[in-house]
């Protein structure tokens, strides 16, 4: 296991506030109370509810498996805004102690599954647009640890979201269900510094919020066509004159080519590597200086 450090745990990370709290604390185990779930892996449930079952539980190791899940981070996310007196929750170990063992544990039992809630074609678009939305989420991270001006771990999050709302678009007509279900979870309450990315399309916005733009630059370059197209070139040319890299100090075209390029890599390496690795693995590695390299 390729983690480094020492392992933060809900037990410590809530000791260092007030002393360890046991299974029974109440910021640990919360009332289940419905909530609309979005569809997560299989594998996903598997490992959460496997990390779960010991009273010490491991924040970075939940966290991985959580931000390569789409559906499972929404669903943690909600659940913390439940029990938060925080404005916002947006970092991934910090939602998982306010959504507490039992709401989490209740997500991975209860929620439909990727795999075999839903037919064959909209289960196939649903792995799809869950793998995009870690490939944006990738990138958005790069951008922003690169160019600064935000947190990367917030513009990874907003990447991973950001594609969500997609999802109202792939149920036919028939699957009313599936339909009702996506849209009740994607406008329950979340975190108030997170949904305006979704509504972040105009350009006047992302050149004031470096989160927005490396979420929307990062979108961009999932729509660029295969190198060696004809329209290759010219298109990375248009997304390098975007006005959205005015959220940072402005920079020369060129850098900015070679950034779309950078980011062009570390999509194709998270779409390689999301399903092959272990979370904790993919994250660590793509924490590591151009480990898609």
């Amino acid at each position: 296991m390729d983690c480094v450090g020492e392992l933060t745990t809900i037990d410590n990370r809530l000791g260092r506030a007030g002393g360890p709290p046991d299974l029974g604390d109440s910021r640990l185990c919360q009332p289940d109370l419905p909530l609309p779930q979005l569809p997560i892996l299989a594998r996903s449930a598997a490992l959460l509810k496997l990390l779960l079952q010991d009273g010490t539980v491991d924040l970075e190791l939940t966290s991985s498996v959580i931000g390569l899940d789409p559906g499972l981070a929404v669903g943690t996310l909600q659940a913390a805004s439940l029990e938060s007196h925080e404005d916002e929750i947006w970092q991934l170990p910090l939602a998982v102690v306010a959504a507490g063992c039992d709401r989490l544990l209740a997500i991975a039992n209860s929620a439909p599954r990727v795999e075999s809630s839903f037919d064959c074609a909209i289960s196939r678009n649903l792995r799809q647009l869950y793998l995009r939305c870690v490939q944006q989420a990738c990138m958005a991270q790069m951008l922003t640890n690169i160019l600064g001006g935000a947190n990367p771990k917030r513009s990874y999050v907003a990447g991973l979201l950001f594609g969500l709302p997609c999802l109202l678009k792939l149920e036919d007509a028939e699957n009313h269900k599936f339909a009702s279900l996506a849209e009740a979870a994607l406008l329950a309450r979340l975190s108030a510094g997170l949904w305006p990315l979704f509504a972040a399309s105009s350009t006047t916005m992302a050149k004031h919020d470096p989160v927005a733009a490396s979420v929307l630059i990062a979108n961009q370059v999932l729509e660029l066509p295969e190198a060696g197209r004809p329209t290759h070139c010219e298109r990375i040319q248009a997304l390098a004159e975007d006005p959205r890299w005015e959220s940072w100090d402005e920079g020369k075209t060129r850098e900015r080519r070679q950034l779309i390029a950078q980011a062009e890599k570390v999509g194709k390496w998270a779409a390689a590597n999301a399903p092959r690795l272990s979370p904790w693995e993919f994250m660590a590695r793509l924490h590591r200086h151009k480990a898609w390299e």
